[in-house]
């Protein structure tokens, strides 16, 4: 089974750094902000573009190597299915898997804007309304990108693309399937019922798609578990 938290781990280790600097840039931004009008103020906040920022302070470069994960897990699905003599992957089910990179990166992307304008937000709501530059500095270091929801979002994206890619290459063909993974005090109840009643020789593809935990979603967000080929 491919081993993503390692590049899960490294890329929130990537974005709790940026944060630290961006922080700092930020504590500048407040300051000289603090000085101007309300006018002055309006007229700056809708110049202020921190998603740009996030992504030069190093958002891009950590997605980057996200990136590179996807495609070693790609080649790790392709290599298990050549050696046991499948056709490797090409066409439609190469760029379905594309597809689900592309929509997994616009979604961290997404969290990244969502991110910037809440500090556009706060930066513009507490000065307007006086508070401090201290305060509002306060306020803006409460407002964490790098955090479960994201190393989640993160996770659970590069799961689902991880299974999804052993799926479609073993698509169709005559292989039995086990659902992989820990049966402790975490598992989800879907989770638990499909290890449980795991014929003996394994899942038929079908037998699979209907366990309540199919390929790519298995149990849901954070699942643990993975269908492997036996």
């Amino acid at each position: 089974m491919a081993q993503v938290q390692p590049a899960v781990n490294r890329f929130i280790t990537d974005i709790s750094k940026l944060e630290r600097k961006l922080q700092k840039d930020l504590r500048s931004v407040v300051r000289n902000m603090s000085r101007l009008s309300d006018t002055q103020l309006i007229n700056a906040i809708g110049q202020l573009n921190l998603f740009n920022e996030i992504i030069e302070q190093g958002y891009g470069d950590a997605l980057n190597g996200l990136d590179k994960e996807y495609e070693t897990l790609l080649t790790k699905a392709i290599s298990e299915a050549t050696k046991r003599g499948v056709t490797p992957l090409s066409g439609a089910g190469l760029q379905g898997l594309e597809t689900l990179r592309e929509l997994n990166t616009a979604e961290l992307l997404g969290r990244a804007r969502v991110h910037s304008n809440r500090l556009t937000s706060a930066i513009f709501q507490n000065l307007y309304a006086g508070v401090s530059v201290n305060d509002t500095i306060k306020v803006l270091e409460g407002i964490p990108l790098a955090g479960f929801q994201l190393e989640t979002l993160t996770y659970t994206g590069i799961k689902t693309f991880d299974d999804a890619a052993r799926y479609k290459v073993f698509e169709g063909l005559n292989v039995k399937w086990t659902y992989f993974g820990p049966l402790d005090d975490r598992t989800r109840d879907s989770c638990r019922k499909t290890k449980e009643k795991e014929p003996e020789g394994g899942y038929t593809e079908k037998q699979a798609l209907n366990s309540g935990t199919p390929f790519g979603i298995r149990g849901g967000f954070n699942c643990r578990h993975s269908w492997e080929v036996r």
